[in-house]
């Protein structure tokens, strides 16, 4: 290409300005950096950091040195979240009508020493079982 032959214009490139024109090109496409993304689900900035770099967080893109999230994935994670709630929510709702078992003696004492001499002749047995 010879110096005095203009470049045509690239609409999809991002013109080498400032950052924060960088930034507002990047927004306009529905990318968000860190910051952004985290005020979008309601969390730190660096609890998001933790989770994309243990990789439960939500996808994300590298472009550069700047990490990128889409609108969609932030919105796709915000809904899986909501969904394994509902199921824990379910599950413990479950678990929580489900009682101990209580047992309702007149004489505890007496149930205490029956207990006792239960498990004394399991031991006795056990232990007669095994010299033979």
């Amino acid at each position: 290409m010879s110096r005095n032959a203009q470049r045509l214009p690239q609409p999809d490139r991002l013109e080498q300005t400032s950052g924060s024109q960088r930034i507002s090109a990047y927004v306009r496409r529905g990318l968000m950096r860190y910051q952004e993304a985290a005020d979008y689900l309601g969390i730190a900035k660096g609890t998001l950091a933790n989770w994309v770099s243990l990789r439960v967080g939500p996808r994300s893109i590298k472009i550069g040195s700047m990490r990128l999230f889409r609108q969609e994935d932030l919105d796709r994670f915000i809904e899986e979240k909501l969904f394994e709630t509902e199921r824990f929510e379910k599950r413990r709702r479950r678990q929580r009508g489900r009682g101990a078992l209580v047992l309702t003696c007149p004489y505890p004492d007496l149930f205490l020493f029956s207990v006792m001499a239960l498990a004394l002749a399991v031991f006795l047995f056990t232990s007669v079982v095994s010299f033979q």
